[in-house]
């Protein structure tokens, strides 16, 4: 069967490939500091940037709001006070909020 993972990188954060993934594609849209090419200045464009950010921010909010449903459904109160003790690891992410 499946076992609830909470050490290791679990243990300091609940979804470690979404915190790699999130950092990783925002620094792609800081990464050229010498533009060679016309698509290098656009990859440089703060707005972008910011813009990236906030949607990728968005998606996985969203994301993690529903996988986390299928978490505590699946493993019960374990995962509830795996949450309760351990962060998303995003900034201003919770996840799904259970309420009695």
């Amino acid at each position: 069967g499946h076992v609830l993972v909470t050490h290791g990188i679990y243990a300091f954060c609940r979804h470690p490939s979404y915190v790699g993934w999130f950092y990783w594609s925002i620094g792609t849209q800081v990464s050229h500091r010498f533009p060679d090419t016309y698509a290098d200045i656009i990859l440089m464009n703060p707005i972008c940037c910011v813009g990236y950010a906030v949607m990728s921010w968005i998606f996985f909010r969203d994301r993690i709001y529903h996988e986390e449903i299928t978490l505590l459904n699946f493993f019960g109160d374990e995962y509830l006070k795996y949450k309760q003790r351990v962060g998303t690891g995003l900034p201003f992410i919770t996840g799904y909020r259970f309420q009695l």
